[in-house]
């Protein structure tokens, strides 16, 4: 089942600005991963408009102050940031629509896409769909 730019809206009214932007790489996630059934699109879909304000962002938002809890301790730790107030909470901020957060996620997210740790080095590639390099979706 494709997703039309008018169902995007409709489920995600937020979106109506954006919805051309991401349908394709929505579309290309949602079939290579095998979410076809209107049940798992919806639960897809209702992930994605959370993480992202409905399209909206494909950035986290937030203060240094409120960034700066990924930076140390537990939460850092989780995430695979290193221990030391170094930045890693605002370099591995959420990013893309679904948020990847926190040094682990971004090293397992490159890995998959690209086959190294190029996402480490350069976090706001998350930000761009495609992928340069990856010929995928960012989702």
């Amino acid at each position: 089942m494709v997703l039309s730019e008018q169902q995007l809206v409709k489920v995600l009214p937020r979106s109506r600005l954006k919805a051309g932007v991401f349908i394709s790489a929505l579309n290309a996630a949602m079939s290579h991963h095998q979410i076809i059934t209107p049940e798992r699109m919806a639960a897809f879909l209702a992930q994605v408009g959370h993480e992202s304000g409905q399209l909206l962002y494909v950035r986290e938002l937030g203060s240094d102050q409120y960034l700066s809890k990924y930076d140390t301790g537990t939460l850092a730790a989780r995430l695979g940031n290193t221990p030391a107030a170094d930045g890693d909470g605002q370099k591995y901020r959420g990013r893309g629509l679904i948020q990847i957060t926190g040094r682990r996620n971004y090293l397992a997210c490159s890995q998959a896409l690209f086959g190294d740790d190029r996402l480490l080095q350069q976090p706001q590639l998350l930000r761009v769909s495609p992928l340069p390099g990856s010929g995928r979706a960012m989702v």
